[in-house]
């Protein structure tokens, strides 16, 4: 055996030991790195001068990065909205974003369209803003509907 042959025998043989002798011993998060994100706080409240706010349901909230992609339908997020809930969370990287809400209202005969919602029962109010989220920051947005 030349001295090349021992040299790379060596080699990987301290190779073998150090992988053998290694323990891999899995973290608390199963491998899976947790990236730095912000919380999204989304108030999500209803009310109305004169429509009862029990015949006014949540119908849809949606994050996009932009607002052309709120426009297109290409949400990032999306809430499953209640009428039984009205604070949402979401997580997201650090970064510029928009949201949509929408309300609908359940009212019979013409009170939807007297309070502002266009088709009468199941008529819709849509808003949309713009926010910044920070890294380990909580960042809240309320709603409003003209």
């Amino acid at each position: 055996m030349n001295v090349k042959s021992g040299l790379l025998a060596i080699f990987l043989a301290a190779i073998l030991i150090a992988a053998c002798a290694r323990e891999d011993v899995p973290d608390d998060n199963g491998g899976i790195e947790a990236k730095p994100t912000g919380t999204l706080r989304v108030l999500f409240k209803i009310s109305h001068p004169w429509i009862p706010v029990n015949r006014i349901v949540r119908a849809e909230l949606h994050v996009a990065k932009d607002a052309m992609e709120i426009y297109k339908g290409n949400f990032i997020q999306s809430a499953n909205v209640t009428s039984f809930q009205d604070t949402y969370f979401f997580y997201l990287d650090p970064g510029t974003y928009y949201y949509e809400a929408v309300i609908a209202c359940i009212c019979g005969g013409d009170s939807c369209s007297a309070g502002g919602f266009p088709g009468n029962k199941w008529g819709t109010k849509h808003t949309m803003g713009k926010f910044d989220i920070k890294e380990d920051e909580v960042t809240q947005v309320i709603p409003l509907f003209q």
